[in-house]
């Protein structure tokens, strides 16, 4: 089962909020919930087993009925705030190859691409695509470009990228669409800890503006 706000400005806050609600206080009819941009997906619970054929279509309609209600309250809640992380950020040449087409298409220079990367106030809107790969929301609006035509078959680790109005960072290798423009030497997934993701929903994240030679000593004590 899925809510849709389309696209309401708080649609990403009341998607996070109403997420955070079902994991502090489960309910019977959801097993799993997601959020996402602008939705909020709703996992039931397995059928195959029950007793009671009727369960099903109980929890279905208990379900319709908590979402019908709180998903219109949701927009009002204040979003869930996670922690400020500050995250370096190298944008050398060797690790940036979109960064000279980013200022030309944006108008900018390199350097007020940097700035404003910088200067973004980001929010992991979503976790997803690939484990650890958090949607960053806030993206300084100079900086909005839609996807490349052509994505490439293979991102390197640690690539910093954006598309859109959101920024990311790469955290394995894997092909993408978005625009590079610097790296991150931090490890972002890590299966054995707890939790795995560096960056968790929610999280207020910033880049710190690292050299080449800082990049390279932190990529190596990974």
């Amino acid at each position: 089962m899925m809510v849709d706000w389309h696209d309401h400005p708080k649609a990403n806050q009341a998607a996070r909020s109403l997420a955070a609600l079902l994991r502090q206080e489960p309910q019977a009819f959801c097993d799993e919930v997601v959020a996402g941009v602008r939705t909020l997906a709703m996992r039931l619970p397995e059928t195959r087993g029950l007793q009671n054929p009727n369960q099903a279509a109980s929890w279905r309609e208990q379900a319709q009925a908590w979402l019908s209600e709180k998903a219109k309250e949701a927009l009002c809640w204040p979003a869930a705030e996670g922690r400020l992380q500050v995250l370096p950020a190298c944008y050398e040449p060797p690790l940036a190859p979109d960064l000279v087409f980013v200022a030309e298409r944006c108008g900018l220079s390199v350097s007020d691409v940097i700035r404003h990367h910088l200067e973004s106030e980001l929010v992991a809107e979503v976790i997803g695509f690939m484990p650890g790969f958090a949607y960053l929301g806030g993206l300084h609006p100079a900086l909005k470009l839609p996807r490349r035509d052509s994505p490439r078959h293979k991102v390197p680790e640690g690539s910093i990228a954006i598309a859109g109005n959101q920024s990311a960072i790469y955290p394995s290798s894997t092909p993408g669409g978005w625009h590079l423009i610097g790296s991150c030497p931090l490890r972002l997934f890590r299966p054995l800890c707890d939790p795995p993701a560096l960056i968790q929903e929610g999280d207020r994240i910033r880049f710190e503006r690292i050299s080449l030679e800082a990049f390279e000593q932190q990529w190596s004590h990974r």
